[in-house]
């Protein structure tokens, strides 16, 4: 009776991984052909995405694999296994078949994913710079312009004002240097500027002066910001989900191969045998 409970029990349990290996390796499938939908082969950033996203979700078949396995072997071990069925009819052949598949399609996404984020990394730099480049010609043709210089010195006019309502008020004025948000540059010209009004003007014309420079050197600081974001998104891409997709593909190979030759489906090479003396 015992012997009896431990065969039922034993049938259900590899019934049910058997299931949920299947169901887990059938969902799987079906997801990868969701996620290429709408087909678009021609897009690179297509192809990363579903790359990324297929890596991301490469293990899920695996598992199901593990558990569909798994499964078999309960049931062989508790004599419930029928020895006798093809192996073409063999749930196992069809799962090692596919390890073998998604193996080799792992292995190929591995240096198609690497070649994508080197150009898509090329492609994003490009667009920088150019972009870049616009930002400098506009500039140039901005600062030329007569439009430009009036509205720096219409800014002149409305700093030097404040300036000069700041210095008529000796308050406003001690509260302005004991702020401590205000920059050392502005306190060190406040202070200066009650002996010589002066220093003002001066350090407005320098920095109208400087407008243009600073303007440019802002442009190429973001330049070097955006190619620095380039480069840094292609490494990370290409080390996660390169590397991803070699160790899936290492282990679905690993997994289908060695599966197929314990089933006697691949021929391993025949031990030499010593010739007698």
């Amino acid at each position: 009776m015992k012997a009896t409970n431990i065969r039922q029990y034993s049938s259900i349990a590899a019934r049910t991984l058997t299931i949920v290996g299947i169901i887990m390796i059938l969902s799987s499938l079906l997801d990868f052909v969701v996620l290429s939908i709408p087909f678009n082969i021609s897009s690179r950033a297509w192809q990363i995405g579903l790359v990324t996203q297929l890596v991301d979700r490469g293990i899920i078949p695996m598992v199901g694999m593990a558990l569909l396995f798994t499964g078999y072997w309960v049931s062989s071990n508790s004599g419930l296994q029928d020895n006798s069925t093809s192996s073409i009819l063999d749930l196992r052949f069809w799962g090692l078949l596919l390890a073998s598949l998604l193996g080799l399609i792992y292995l190929l996404l591995f240096p198609l994913h690497l070649n994508n984020t080197r150009l898509a990394r090329a492609e994003a730099i490009e667009r920088i710079n150019q972009q870049a480049s616009q930002a400098e010609t506009q500039l140039e043709a901005r600062v030329s312009t007569s439009e430009f210089q009036n509205q720096i010195q219409q800014r002149q006019s409305q700093l030097k004002n404040q300036f000069s309502t700041l210095l008529g008020d000796e308050t406003r004025l001690n509260e302005a240097l004991e702020n401590e948000q205000l920059s050392a540059q502005v306190k060190s010209l406040l202070e200066q500027s009650k002996d010589n009004p002066q220093v003002i003007d001066e350090f407005l014309n320098r920095q109208a002066q400087q407008l243009p420079t600073q303007l440019l050197t802002r442009i190429r600081t973001r330049k070097q910001e955006l190619e620095e974001q380039a480069n840094t998104n292609s490494f990370k891409s290409s080390l996660r989900t390169g590397l991803s997709s070699l160790l899936l593909a290492i282990g679905y190979i690993m997994i289908g191969w060695t599966g197929l030759k314990n089933m006697g489906i691949i021929k391993g090479k025949g031990r030499r045998q010593n010739p007698a003396r």
